[in-house]
């Protein structure tokens, strides 16, 4: 049903979470896993540091998956997430997408009342997939 789960991932504790998700999917399904992290197109961070620590992202997504005995590809890409990654997911060959709900800078959606994360809003990535992904997305909270 499905043997390619997409997972973005932005190296946050929100982005693992919806990996484990993706994992336990894949070990149902007997899927393969397309890890996918994308290094913002135009940034102001230096681009080597942003690539080594994309790798290392995927690098724990591997091992996590590899440690299940969930088989992943790699994707770090230098791309706009919010533009291309339907696209990119498409690229990937990918029958559903595991993506997680707040992004990396959680503080974005903050309730003035209550100081914290709301849990009523999405980022601004997965709620893009939602509305036009072709295939089906999991969204994990």
């Amino acid at each position: 049903m499905f043997d390619i789960i997409a997972v973005p991932v932005d190296g946050s504790e929100y982005g693992y979470n919806a990996v484990d998700v993706a994992i336990e999917i894949a070990k149902k399904f007997d899927s393969k896993i397309a890890a996918i992290h994308v290094l913002e197109e135009f940034s102001f961070s230096n681009y080597g540091e942003s690539e080594d620590n994309g790798n290392k992202i995927l690098a724990k997504v591997t091992k996590k998956a590899n440690d299940e005995g969930i088989d992943t590809v790699e994707h770090l890409l230098t791309a706009d997430a919010l533009r291309d990654m339907k696209f990119i997911i498409n690229q990937a060959h990918a029958d559903l997408v595991v993506i997680h709900a707040l992004g990396s800078d959680d503080k974005r959606f903050v309730s003035f009342e209550e100081n914290e994360v709301s849990q009523n809003q999405i980022g601004s990535v997965s709620e893009r997939l939602l509305r036009t992904s072709d295939v089906p997305v999991v969204l994990v909270r």
